[in-house]
């Protein structure tokens, strides 16, 4: 327990050592209770009505979980190209630590429902680029990048989800005016057909 409050503070005050240490010693074990207190956190957070704070809590998680895995595994393969040095598991650690800032948003969640939504915008803007950044400073620290470099590759998920769903509303597009074409000419064919 001493050792997970030790990073939580090192986070905090030294981001730059915490990171250092979580991702090239790959502790797993802290990041992973670390992250599971900011996801129980931030189910109390949007918690109002609905399921129960139990199943709340367990959607967080899978959701949360699956985003994390999913964005390490494509972090990892983007800096391995990019000749980066670290781990897979060094970068699921780091950003499970990183993801401290998150548990901060229960005070913003508090403030918006005591009609303060104006502080709740201006800190949720605050808790992203708190938390970008330490996502930075982990591919930073577990790949041995310069930091020009890791926002570049911190970036990079980011523009492939948007060039993907651009892809596809793309498509989207092109199947509807194929689809109204289509019709016309069928129109066209049965306007031709009952004339004669």
């Amino acid at each position: 327990m001493n050792q997970l409050l030790d990073l939580a503070f090192a986070l905090l005050t030294a981001p730059e050592r915490a990171l250092r240490q979580v991702t090239n010693e790959e502790r797993l074990k802290e990041g992973f209770i670390l992250w599971l207190f900011v996801v129980f956190l931030l189910s109390l957070s949007v918690f109002r009505q609905g399921p129960g704070p139990v199943v709340q809590f367990l959607m967080l998680f899978l959701f949360m979980g699956a985003a994390l895995l999913v964005h390490s595994a494509v972090i990892d393969y983007i800096s391995g190209l990019w000749g980066g040095m670290g781990t897979a598991q060094g970068i699921t650690a780091g950003f499970m630590a990183a993801s401290l800032p998150l548990a901060f948003s229960v005070v913003f969640s508090f403030l918006d429902n005591l009609g303060i939504s104006f502080l709740s915008g201006i800190g949720s803007f605050v808790i992203f680029i708190w938390s970008f950044y330490l996502d930075v400073k982990a591919i930073s620290e577990n790949y041995r990048f310069h930091f020009g470099k890791s926002v570049l590759i911190a970036l990079t998920p980011y523009v492939l989800a948007v060039v993907f769903l651009l892809a596809l509303m793309a498509l989207g597009v092109m199947a509807a005016v194929e689809g109204i074409a289509n019709m016309q000419d069928v129109q066209t064919i049965e306007s031709v057909i009952s004339g004669m």
